[in-house]
């Protein structure tokens, strides 16, 4: 089987919630949510898992719906098949 890939996810995940950001600072996201700026920027780091809570208040604070941040590259059929073999 092969090496599940959560990871790699997680950072890509994160990677997108830096683009959507900007250059808008994490305490003016912040301030239109409910979890801190230092969160949002664990979060965006990708130093923390977040739960699903977290990830809507994040997506509520830039003000986007929630599946704009899993709106990444990544070849999930492709990655399926591979631990289905």
């Amino acid at each position: 089987m092969s090496e599940f890939k959560t990871d790699e996810i997680k950072k890509l995940v994160a990677e997108k919630i830096k683009e959507m950001k900007g250059d808008a600072p994490y305490s003016k996201i912040a301030e239109k949510c409910n979890i801190t700026a230092a969160r949002i920027s664990d979060v965006s780091n990708n130093k923390i898992d977040c739960q699903l809570s977290t990830f809507i208040e994040i997506a509520t604070g830039l003000r986007i719906h929630p599946k704009e941040l899993l709106d990444i590259v990544f070849d999930f059929k492709e990655y399926y098949s591979d631990l289905d073999k």
